[in-house]
C-alpha cells in the first residue's frame, strides 16, 4: 500500500501540463515542438458499456473486465513512473456509439468522454481507437469500416475536435487480409471515407490509420489516401509475433520488412498495440528474443510503442498493487502458465 501511495503522490506532484500539442514533421512526432517518441499503454476498461441487456452473461460479468475498478490515480501514476508512458489508448465500442445499433447507449458516451478527460487532466496524450471486436459488446461485426463507424465518430469526435492532445485512430484492426485481391483499394476507399467524415466535423486532430490484416500490414498503404490538412495523419501497426509462425521460412527482420518496416522508414507510424505473453502474441520458445529484436527495430525506426494492456489478462504489470512490470524470466513456451509479458521491455523502451 505504501508503494501505491508513493505512486499517487508522484502523480499529483507532477507540474501542470500544457495543452500538449502533438504534431508531425516528416515521419517523426513532436510534442509541444520537441521531438517525441509516443509510448504508453492500452486501456480496455471502457471498451463497452458496463451493462448491455442483450449481451451474453459473460460480457456483463465485471470479473471479465476489471478495468473500471482499476481506473484510478494509482494506475495513472504507474503508467507514468513504472512504465514511462505518456499516452493512453482507449479501446472504444463502435456499436455502443452508433445510434442505429442495437446496443447504442448514450450513457456510455458520457462515461467514455469523462474517462478521456480524466486522462487528459492527468497529463496523458490520448488515442481514441474505434473498435469492432466482440469485446465491444456486439458480436460478429464485419471487421471493416461501415456506416456504423461513421455514425460512431459523429457521436464521439465533436467533443475533442479541437484538442491537439487527442488523436483519432479511425478503425481498429481492419480484418481484410493484405494479400486478398483488391484489398488495398478497399482499405483506401473505406479509410478515405472516414478521413473525410471526421475532417468535415471540424477535427484538426492527428488521424491514425491501421493497416490491413488486423493492422499487421502497412506497406504501400499510406500513399493511397489523402488528407486536406498537411502532416496530420500517420499509420498504426500491431506487430504481434504469433502470425510470424505462418511465414516461418522468413528471417524475422525479413518478415517485418515485408509487412511494415519498409513503410515505417518512410512515413509516420505508431505501434498502437503490442505485447507477447504465453496466451497472446506468442511465437514459441523464441518469443523473448523476438520481442527484444522487435523493440530494437521499432526504436531504430523512431516508431513509438503502446503496450497491450494495463488492465487485461495480456499483462504489462503483474498486479495492480505493486505494478511490477512483467518480463520473461519464467517464460518457457506458449501456454506455459507463467505470468510473462513485455512490460519490462516497454518500461525500458527505446533503450532495450
Amino acid at each position: 500500500m505504501r508503494y501505491v501511495a508513493l505512486l499517487v503522490s508522484l502523480l499529483f506532484s507532477l507540474p501542470a501540463v500544457a495543452v500538449q500539442d502533438v504534431t508531425i514533421k516528416g515521419k517523426d512526432f513532436y510534442l509541444d515542438g520537441k521531438p517525441w517518441l509516443p509510448k504508453g499503454v492500452n486501456v480496455a476498461a471502457f471498451v463497452r458499456p458496463k451493462f448491455i441487456p442483450s449481451a451474453p452473461k459473460w460480457m456483463n460479468d465485471e470479473s471479465n473486465n476489471p478495468g473500471r475498478e482499476w481506473w484510478c490515480p494509482a494506475e495513472f501514476a504507474a503508467i507514468k513512473s513504472v512504465l514511462g508512458g505518456s499516452v493512453i489508448r482507449f479501446q472504444i465500442s463502435q456499436a455502443a456509439l452508433d445510434p442505429h445499433s442495437s446496443i447504442y447507449d448514450r450513457a456510455y458516451l458520457t462515461e467514455l468522454t469523462g474517462a478521456i478527460k480524466q486522462a487528459r487532466a492527468a497529463g496523458f496524450v490520448v488515442i481514441c481507437s474505434m473498435s469492432w471486436g466482440d469485446s465491444g459488446g456486439l458480436q460478429n461485426m464485419a471487421g471493416m469500416p461501415d456506416d456504423g463507424t461513421t455514425r460512431a465518430w459523429q457521436s464521439l469526435a465533436p467533443g475533442f475536435v479541437h484538442d491537439p492532445g487527442v488523436m483519432f485512430e479511425l478503425f481498429n484492426e481492419p480484418k481484410l487480409d493484405w494479400n486478398k485481391a483488391g484489398s488495398h483499394q478497399i482499405w483506401a476507399q473505406d479509410m478515405q471515407a472516414l478521413i473525410d467524415e471526421v475532417r468535415s466535423l471540424g477535427a484538426t486532430n492527428i488521424l491514425l490509420l491501421d493497416g490491413l490484416g488486423y493492422a499487421q500490414w502497412t506497406n504501400d498503404l499510406f500513399p493511397l489516401v489523402h488528407d486536406r490538412l498537411p502532416n496530420r495523419m500517420a499509420m498504426a501497426v500491431h506487430p504481434y509475433l504469433d502470425p510470424m509462425r505462418n511465414e516461418a521460412h522468413l528471417d524475422p527482420q525479413e518478415y517485418w520488412r515485408k509487412h511494415f518496416s519498409l513503410s515505417a522508414a518512410q512515413v509516420p507510424m505508431i505501434t498502437t498495440e503490442w505485447n507477447a505473453t504465453p496466451n497472446g502474441g506468442c511465437a514459441g520458445p523464441s518469443t523473448p528474443e523476438l520481442s527484444l529484436a522487435l523493440m530494437r527495430l521499432l526504436a531504430s525506426l523512431h516508431v513509438g510503442v503502446l503496450g497491450w494492456s494495463i488492465d487485461t489478462s495480456a499483462k504489462l504489470v503483474k498486479d495492480h498493487t505493486s505494478y511490477q512490470p512483467t518480463d520473461y524470466t519464467s517464460f518457457q513456451d506458449c501456454k506455459d502458465g507463467s505470468e510473462s509479458g513485455g512490460g519490462s521491455l516497454l518500461a525500458r523502451f527505446p533503450n532495450d
